[in-house]
């Protein structure tokens, strides 16, 4: 039985990591991996907002968010707890490659904080155009790290 669904990604700045899927949207690729013999079709090459820093157990600060673009998916028995779960915002291979990155960043960015919300619009701008933002990055790597050590 498939208790979770793993996602490998690729952030804009070349690092991979692997997520869990987020818990509303499972029941949909659940649905696809019961009905669909290519039900990884629909995650490959997707974008997915995801938390790129640690969540802090009172929450009070959202990690910093970046728009990774899904290499692989798989089907899990057992859900590793060390793994975060990726947000709720994705789109399509065969939809963000075919819309504006005006019409992506619009689906993607949410309601995040500011820097966040410039760390997805470069990621689509990469993800779109090839587009490296090193200074947003570094930015972001830095929020990371204040993240971190807020513990």
């Amino acid at each position: 039985m498939v208790k979770a669904f793993k996602l490998h990604v690729k952030l804009s700045w070349g690092e991979e990591r692997d997520y869990l899927l987020a818990n509303d949207v499972e029941p949909g690729l659940e649905h696809r991996y019961q009905t669909r013999e290519n039900w990884q079709e629909v995650m490959r090459d997707a974008l997915i907002n995801v938390p790129v820093g640690p969540y802090i157990k009172d929450n009070r600060v959202i990690p910093p968010i970046a728009t990774a673009k899904v290499i692989d998916v798989f089907a899990c028995e057992k859900v590793d707890p060390h793994l975060q779960r990726t947000r709720s915002q994705f789109i399509m291979a065969a939809v963000w490659q075919k819309q504006t990155d005006e019409q992506d960043y619009n689906f993607m960015h949410h309601d995040y904080s500011r820097w966040s919300q410039r760390q997805i619009k470069a990621d689509v701008d990469y993800w779109n155009n090839g587009t490296k933002h090193p200074w947003i990055n570094l930015m972001t790597k830095w929020r990371i790290w204040l993240q971190e050590h807020r513990h």
